[in-house]
């Protein structure tokens, strides 16, 4: 096809019947025996795994006598149908075609069944394969699973390994468990191959909690010996309410999960690990520039509560507004002077972000030497 497209002249190429192509110079055909020819449209669709070449004034003979509705629908009738040489569009509408041979039809189209073809493009370091006319199913269970952009609901998938699969319906991209595709007119899907997502650097929230997921590695023994979850968000729970719970460990051999006390992990096939991840990773140090305080949270976290310890000075005189906020999203406006020892307060926005931010009308007296926060894992970030 490409060779086709730059070369002056040609009309289109044939398969011959040892599975080779040569181009053509003549925009009429003929039949011949084991052969396939392929006139040199405007251009070539691809759908329900099958390219289409595209020419018009020009319809294929031997078409059906019954109308399909739509394109879509005579394509995937044609993909099923093994005498079946394409598709005709006649006064607006849609048939299937037998014959081996083309006539000129002003106004008229078709498109010729080709060859079997999975379009597939790399982004974000992993290989995706593209469906069109198929969907994939399986929910996953948790978290943000439906996106207004194709791009997040990618970015999203790969890093979650129970998403293997994007689905496209209703003007949404939906994260799905399952990558068989299964026809469906008017869907797309789209199955993901090799990642080299680096899966170190990942962090994903369930449960209210920040897990680091590691496909290919395990944790230690156990917390409870007898114990098993079905699910990972039944699992970040029970891991959640146990103080001395540090991860989660999938099986893939029982297909459930298990509570572990340590984070530590060890690369071994048949499991993904879950470490539990911590807010500023256990160590939320304030950081001062000017007037403004801040707070790397190191992950994506929605911020309830926050209670703030101030090195009091009895004989301050400084006092002014100050204004928090988590991410973009201002989370609460307070009043605090250095007198000020403690003060709680809620972030009734409940704004997600990776950084929180104070900014202060005055600082002078301000001194910072405690900081709680109640906070949930987000993905919105």
């Amino acid at each position: 096809m490409e060779a086709c497209a730059k070369k002056t002249g040609c009309t289109g190429f044939t398969k011959t019947g040892t599975n080779k192509y040569r181009l053509g110079k003549k925009d009429i055909t003929e039949t011949k025996k084991g052969m396939q020819a392929y006139l040199k449209g405007s251009s070539v669709v691809a759908y329900h795994l099958k390219l289409w070449p595209s020419v018009s004034d020009m319809v294929i003979t031997g078409q059906d006598k019954t109308a399909i509705a739509t394109r879509k629908k005579a394509m995937i009738a044609c993909s099923k149908n093994a005498k079946c040489k394409g598709v005709n569009k006649v006064g607006g509408k849609y048939y299937q075609a037998t014959g081996d041979s083309y006539k000129v039809l002003s106004g008229g189209q078709a498109w010729i069944k080709g060859s079997s073809y999975t379009p597939s493009f790399t982004y974000d370091n992993t290989v995706w394969y593209y469906k069109d006319g198929y969907k994939t199913t399986g929910d996953i269970g948790f978290g943000t699973t439906s996106f207004d952009s194709k791009d997040k609901a990618m970015y999203w998938c790969v890093r979650n390994p129970i998403c293997n699969s994007v689905h496209y319906t209703k003007k949404k991209y939906h994260l799905r468990s399952g990558n068989k595709a299964v026809e469906a007119v008017d869907d797309q899907a789209w199955t993901y191959g090799t990642s080299k997502v680096d899966f170190t650097k990942v962090a994903l929230p369930v449960a209210g909690g920040m897990w680091n997921p590691r496909p290919g590695y395990k944790l230690g023994s156990p917390l409870e010996k007898k114990k098993t979850y079905k699910t990972l968000p039944l699992a970040a729970k029970a891991c959640l309410a146990n103080p001395k719970c540090s991860g989660i460990m999938y099986t893939e051999k029982t297909k459930t999960y298990t509570i572990h006390g340590s984070d530590m992990v060890s690369s071994s096939k048949g499991y993904i690990a879950y470490p539990k991840k911590y807010v500023c990773d256990g160590n939320c140090k304030v950081t001062k520039k000017g007037k403004v305080l801040s707070i790397d949270l190191k992950y994506c976290f929605k911020v309830h509560r926050m209670e703030i310890s101030n090195k009091a000075n009895c004989c301050s005189k400084n006092t002014g507004k100050v204004v928090i906020k988590n991410g973009s999203k201002t989370c609460a406006t307070i009043t605090m002077n250095g007198k000020t020892s403690a003060m709680k307060l809620d972030c009734a926005s409940g704004a997600a972000g990776t950084k929180i931010t104070m900014t202060f009308a005055n600082i002078e007296d301000i001194n910072l030497v405690g900081l709680g926060l109640v906070v949930e894992g987000s993905d919105t970030c």
